[in-house]
């Protein structure tokens, strides 16, 4: 409506529209830790809310799901979506790694062609992550592996960590491992395969990690998260979420680092939110949304917070202060182990020996 007329062009340009309108249905629960009025995209988050609530209110709808069963012949427990979501990649514990192309079924087809790649690694694959075209691979063998997808999966090089690798992020150079043994490990892509840097800055293994900017945030079974300063080469800071560290032996799975939020999910199936502005990350809130058992992946946007966990369900919530559930998806690939979310296509990797894909219907 804004390319109408003039008069609409400066009425829906006009920040306090939107923030009205999120204000209206939302209250002071959106954003969920405070901002800058001035420099925040009221446009943009009322339309990202709006648009997901709309989606998975309706899912039954305007939402169709594909299964595919035992073509991994074991529990997959790494899952990625690249391409705006046209291309989902997915590990397995059964060493392979397979392309699945999603356009078919986004087109209104049924069927989900793949390639697969049998004995990628040598021990049970974590997790996956992407740069470009590149996609890196972690595993239990110790390796991290870059793989190119031009054509199918081409293997680029191997970097070698001392012990299992269990969590993976990347940058458009640089690729770190939390490993088995407490380390984070960083290597540049740029200069082969060797190591550039490794620091311990926890007890336990690590269990996810996640970088942005200078800041590498990693996560343990040690019940803590810590922030390492790429630039400073230390740890900026240390945090416990808990305050009782014996309390329950809850310790925290899983990150999403974006949007200037971080949230972590627990093994006690609780959700933390933290705000790193200003390097702080100081913890705003903890949440139960809905889970009964310990979540294994977040994921959050403007528009909405998707967990799963080993209850076998995905929630997808609103993104406000104390979330509120928008719909809940049960799982026929087993207990979640992995999901990956973009571009309105849900990937849902399960222990069942299978994969659940979510896509828009097509219109």
């Amino acid at each position: 409506m804004s390319l109408v007329c003039k008069r609409f062009h400066e009425i829906l340009s006009d920040s306090a529209i939107w923030r009205s309108r999120i204000s209206k249905r939302w209250g002071s629960k959106y954003p969920p830790i405070p901002v800058n009025a001035d420099d925040f995209n009221w446009r943009l988050a009322c339309v990202n809310i709006e648009d997901q609530y709309e989606l998975w209110n309706r899912k039954d709808i305007k939402i169709k799901s594909v299964l595919r069963k035992d073509i991994h012949y074991a529990a997959v427990d790494a899952i990625h979506l690249m391409n705006s979501g046209l291309l989902c990649v997915s590990g397995s514990r059964d060493r392979s790694i397979m392309l699945w192309d999603l356009s078919n079924v986004l087109n209104g087809g049924t069927e989900v062609p793949y390639q697969v790649s049998t004995d990628a690694h040598k021990g049970w694959i974590w997790q996956l992550a992407s740069c470009g075209e590149t996609v890196y691979s972690c595993s239990w063998d110790t390796t991290i592996k870059a793989w190119n997808l031009t054509h199918d999966l081409q293997l680029l090089s191997v970097f070698k960590c001392q012990t299992p690798a269990l969590s993976l992020a990347c940058t458009s150079n640089l690729v770190a491992a939390g490993t088995y043994n407490r380390n984070v490990v960083i290597f540049d892509t740029r200069v082969g395969g060797s190591q550039v840097s490794l620091y311990t800055a926890h007890h336990g293994a690590v269990l996810a990690l996640s970088m942005s900017g200078d800041f590498i945030i990693s996560a343990s079974e040690d019940q803590t998260l810590a922030v390492w300063d790429q630039r400073a080469g230390k740890v900026f800071k240390k945090l416990n979420l808990y305050e009782n560290k014996d309390e329950d032996k809850a310790f925290p799975m899983c990150l999403s680092f974006s949007n200037d939020l971080l949230y972590v999910g627990d093994s006690k199936s609780q959700l933390h939110l933290l705000n790193p502005a200003q390097g702080k990350f100081d913890i705003v809130e903890s949440y139960q949304v809905g889970h009964t058992e310990k979540l294994t992946c977040v994921k959050h946007s403007m528009g909405s917070i998707l967990t799963s966990s080993t209850d076998r369900t995905v929630r997808i919530s609103t993104p406000t202060k104390n979330p509120e559930t928008i719909a809940i998806i049960r799982s026929q690939a087993g207990e979640v182990a992995r999901f990956d979310y973009t571009n309105n296509v849900l990937a849902v990797g399960g222990t069942d020996n299978a994969l659940e894909f979510w896509l828009p219907c097509s219109t």
